[in-house]
Formats: structure tokens, sequence, C-alpha cells
């Protein structure tokens, strides 16, 4: 499993969003890792469980989030594949070093579980 752990400053936090008909839920936040000279944002999504973790985050909070790195392949129906990169958190610890996590009984999200809205052929 590849793990992160990625810190610095909120710089955006979304609301809660829902896709497809089985109601799969995802939070993201961006997190600005740059140093100053120059911005590296990048964005973190948290899902199930995980969502009440990044609820309370506000711009601005200094944090470290524990993630794991998931990659998927997609191939479209003219046969051009793709591949995509998502960053799952699964623990938050804020500058006043309390940590916010639940242990979740999944360690391993998987993209099976939502409609992405990406058409694919089945045979």
């Amino acid at each position: 499993m590849n793990e992160v752990t990625i810190s610095g400053k909120v710089k955006f936090v979304d609301e809660v969003r829902e896709f497809g008909s089985n109601g799969f839920r995802k939070h993201q936040v961006v997190i600005e890792t740059g140093d100053g000279r120059w911005d590296n944002p990048i964005p973190v999504e948290f899902t199930k469980d995980n969502i009440e973790l990044s609820k309370g985050l506000q711009v601005g909070d200094v944090v470290k989030v524990q993630s794991r790195i998931n990659g998927r392949e997609w191939q479209g129906k003219d046969g051009t594949t793709k591949w995509f990169t998502s960053i799952n958190g699964y623990k938050i610890t804020k500058e006043n070093n309390e940590p916010n996590t639940n242990d979740p009984t999944s360690s391993y999200d998987t993209f099976d579980e939502y409609d992405d809205g990406i058409e694919e052929d089945v045979f």
C-alpha cells in the first residue's frame, strides 16, 4: 500500500458531495504544501467514515494528513487509456498535535463504489 503524509496549511475546504445512485460521498480538502516561493496545492479526498475527520477543517488550519495514494486505469470508447490518481486521507493532526482519527475498519477505498459519470463499454 502506498502511503504519504502531507503537511501544510488548509487552502480550500469543499462541501461534502454525493455521486451516483448508491450515495457515494466524498469531501475534498486542498492542502498548500509550498515553500512560500512556489505554490504546491495538494487535493486530498476523504470518503466514507473519514468524511467526519475533515468536516471541521477550516481555511488556514496547519495540518498533517496521513493518506493513501490510489490509482486506476480507465479506457474510453475510442480505445484511449487514461490513468487517474487520488489521495485519500484517513488521519488528520492539527498544529496543536490533537489527532483526529476514527481508526477505520476498511483501510482501502476502491473506486468501484461509485459512479463517476464516465461511461464504460461492458462486453
